[in-house]
């Protein structure tokens, strides 16, 4: 418990610092507040979904970004924009559905060992990222300003429709995810079918869930990498119960995201870089770090 409240109490500390420091209340609460809201929303969002592809792949390595879902669903908003078809979510949704259907299918079908899943993944992000490129060579100007700005990733575009939709759908995440412990315990075990666990199920339903929530943060948001990838893992350092890994992998998404977005404000200001690129920075080399020390 005392690590839940102290994850909080320092989420509220560096949320209130950034909405408040050097602003006036116009300033506090029209364009910061929306936006330090977006982060806190976005960043559980992907911290939750890296958390449990992790679990149910069993893989460290693996998360909205490394798997490719973003990609896919940069490629479905891609679409939307350019042929100006359909609603952006819903093709972003459609984007990254593809591409984790995909996925599990090869994974059951072809019985690949989790390392090759993450390879799997990273190739389909860069067949996702070249159907985006292709879409942006025949795009106008004011379309493809939208798709490289949605392809940095940008928390100014935050409204609160959109910022109360997907805290909503992270707590019914999380309830069914806190639900459901016991058998994504088991899924560990090598006999999880022999005490009743139905994996291929909760597989399924799991995966289709982490994907709307990160369709729906690349919908409003554009491509935030890696933090569904850290988060996780700065968790495992202190952490390795099931229900604990998940809601502390929540706050800390959404604490490192409000951190990034605070350093892309002010790292050259007046000027603002995406807070993408700064979490790109960021999970990187954790990304390297991972690599060589799972070999």
């Amino acid at each position: 418990m005392i690590k839940y409240l102290s994850a909080f109490i320092f989420l509220l500390i560096i949320s209130l610092f950034s909405v408040y420091y050097g602003a006036n209340d116009f300033i506090a609460y029209n364009i910061r507040l929306p936006r330090v809201l977006s982060a806190i929303a976005a960043g559980a969002a992907l911290g939750i979904a890296g958390f449990i592809m992790q679990v149910v792949l069993k893989n460290d390595l693996a998360s909205p970004f490394t798997l490719g879902i973003t990609h896919g669903a940069l490629f479905g908003v891609s679409l939307s924009v350019v042929f100006g078809i359909g609603s952006v979510f819903l093709f972003s949704f459609l984007g990254a559905f593809i591409v984790i259907v995909f996925i599990l299918a090869v994974a059951f079908l072809r019985r690949l060992s989790s390392q090759s899943i993450i390879l799997s993944g990273i190739a389909i992000s860069a067949l996702f990222g070249a159907g985006s490129m292709f879409l942006q060579y025949f795009a106008d100007e004011s379309q493809l300003a939208n798709i490289v700005i949605w392809s940095f990733g940008d928390l100014s575009k935050g409204d609160f429709f959109n910022i109360f939709l997907l805290f909503f759908m992270i707590t019914l995440s999380l309830v069914f995810f806190l639900i459901n412990s016991w058998n994504f315990n088991a899924l560990s075990l090598e006999c999880a079918k022999n005490v009743g666990v139905k994996t291929e199920t909760l597989i399924f339903i799991s995966m289709i869930i982490v994907t709307l929530l990160s369709a729906l943060v690349v919908a409003n948001y554009g491509i935030i990498g890696f933090v569904g990838l850290v988060a996780p893992h700065i968790v495992r350092f202190f952490e390795n119960s099931f229900k604990s890994l998940l809601i502390l992998s929540a706050l800390y998404g959404a604490i490192l995201l409000v951190i990034s977005d605070y350093i892309a404000r002010n790292i050259i200001y007046p000027l603002e870089i995406p807070v993408g690129i700064v979490t790109s920075f960021i999970g990187a080399p954790m990304f390297l770090y991972l690599l060589m020390r799972k070999k």
